[in-house]
């Protein structure tokens, strides 16, 4: 696009016309972005959240992503956000530094904050923000790809935990490197929460006969659909499963491995809604 032919006046009017422009685009894209997580609609799309919806199907990067969802669950709780943003008194990265400075506090709590920093650039946001809250800025957990198969973490440990981990290696009697201990950790964790949650034992209990069987999934059919799905069935997702019934209990679908199958709960929770059942509470 070739502008050499525009006045300074109009070059500079234009560019104003189109930060309004864009400002209120923002602004209608964060209520629909609002609504398709209510509705969990990304699910349609075998997305396992509203952030991969944003990153696999509307092209924004990870950083973007975060912003403007953190920004739209925002407007739920605090509508007046909305008209500050058109005008340019708030900006998406301010409101995400006002969520991670006070993620744990009410709308009201926050609608202060945000008060106080309107008009500010981000550096002179965060300094506002460690001021008000007295916080340390504590180093950020890190990642960087190293090789094809290699990650450097930096991560930061608490001494009760750091206790904890010489203690393991102690009891181990083995000179195991930091990756070999986080790896029989996460190794002899997920053992146990699969036990526990789907009940992969070597000798589950047999399952109840079809006249027992209610609502509750029994354990050897837990541990059957575990080790055929192991993943959401929907979205290939493995965060926060759940037993789904594909014809919902409440409409006669029984409790065996045939209308049985293993959904995220943002996948469980759409499957609800398309039923006409509602949402669940989450676990």
């Amino acid at each position: 696009m070739k502008l050499s032919h525009l006045t300074d006046h109009a070059l500079f009017f234009d560019t104003k016309s189109l930060v309004i422009h864009e400002r209120s685009v923002v602004l209608k894209l964060l209520y629909h972005l609002k609504e398709i997580d209510r509705r969990k609609l990304y699910s349609d799309y075998k997305c396992s959240s509203l952030f991969d919806f944003c990153v696999r199907e509307l092209g924004y990067s990870e950083a973007s992503a975060q912003r403007r969802i953190v920004a739209a669950r925002m407007l739920q709780d605090i509508p007046e956000i909305g008209p500050k943003l058109k005008a340019g008194k708030l900006t998406l990265t301010n409101i995400s530094q006002v969520n991670q400075f006070y993620k744990n506090h009410s709308p009201e709590e926050k609608k202060e904050i945000l008060q106080e920093v309107e008009g500010l650039s981000k550096r002179e946001c965060e300094k506002k923000l460690f001021d008000l809250s007295g916080k340390e800025n504590k180093p950020v957990e890190k990642q960087k790809r190293l090789s094809k198969d290699q990650v450097q973490v930096a991560i930061v440990l608490s001494d009760k935990t750091l206790e904890k981990i010489e203690r393991l290696k102690s009891l181990l009697g083995q000179d195991l490197s930091m990756d070999e201990l986080v790896l029989y950790m996460a190794t002899e964790a997920i053992k146990n929460v699969e036990k526990t949650k789907f009940k992969t034992t070597e000798k589950p209990r047999s399952s109840l006969s079809p006249a027992k069987v209610g609502r509750v999934v029994p354990a050897g059919v837990k541990r059957d659909i575990y080790l055929r799905d192991k993943k959401c069935t929907n979205c290939g997702s493995i965060h926060r499963l759940n037993f789904d019934h594909r014809i919902p209990y409440a409409r006669g679908g029984p409790t065996n491995k045939e209308n049985l199958r293993l959904l995220c709960f943002h996948c469980n929770q759409r499957a609800r809604m398309r039923a006409g059942l509602g949402v669940s509470p989450p676990p």
